[in-house]
């Protein structure tokens, strides 16, 4: 019940986002012509520099940026080459996991020590018992965004190992699912669209799977 409520609010979210964005095109008189034209212009330019779009996979989302609009991007870019697709865009959101950890850990940390300087506050320590399971509680939370979680975990700090290791375990299949779906509905071939989805479908049930374990092994308060 509580998935089927976060889902419907989810629809309902992008629904409302999809309604402003018509909304504003009618009003700038923008014609869907143009955005077609605009969007196939992106496409071949895109092509013709694949690492300008691995750029942006490892940059923007570490920003309120939604990294599932690039993933799907990149499946649509490259969708004569899915498997490499899914290669490179995992490979590009562990590295953008990586620069924010260490910037939340280092520089992050060290400002907000300075600001914690002359008050009796101290900065938080994740007790070593409760890392992988903070790990794992903010990547299966839908919703949260990619930028949140990691700054989050990186100002905490687990170790950095264990902290890459459970974030790929968690988004990879999330990963591959996006830019496989992307290339079957830009290729029109129904294979990967199909296994797109059922990798969506398959993360997104294995997720409430292991939140209900977590939920279980939690122990009571006080």
């Amino acid at each position: 019940m509580i998935g089927s409520k976060r889902a419907r609010r989810m629809l309902a979210g992008a629904g409302v986002v999809g309604a402003l964005a018509l909304a504003g095109a009618w009003v700038f008189g923008v014609e869907l012509s143009e955005v077609k034209e605009f969007w196939r212009s992106l496409e071949l330019w895109l092509m013709d520099h694949p690492g300008c779009l691995l750029l942006a996979l490892v940059l923007l989302p570490g920003f309120p940026v939604p990294s599932s609009a690039l993933l799907v991007a990149a499946g649509v870019v490259w969708r004569e080459r899915p498997l490499s697709a899914c290669l490179g865009c995992v490979l590009a959101i562990l590295l953008n996991m990586t620069w924010t950890y260490g910037l939340a850990a280092g520089p992050g940390r060290r400002w907000v020590a300075k600001l914690l300087a002359n008050t009796t506050r101290r900065l938080p320590e994740l007790p070593q018992a409760d890392q992988a399971r903070l790990i794992l509680i903010l990547r299966l939370t839908p919703g949260l965004p990619l930028f949140f979680q990691n700054y989050v975990l990186g100002f905490l700090r687990p170790p950095f190992g264990l902290y890459l290791a459970l974030s790929l375990a968690c988004n990879a299949p999330i990963v591959c699912g996006l830019v496989l779906s992307g290339a079957g509905l830009a290729s029109g071939r129904l294979l990967p669209l199909l296994a797109g989805v059922a990798v969506v479908v398959l993360a997104v049930v294995l997720t409430f799977a292991a939140r209900r374990w977590l939920a279980r092994r939690r122990e009571p308060a006080g």
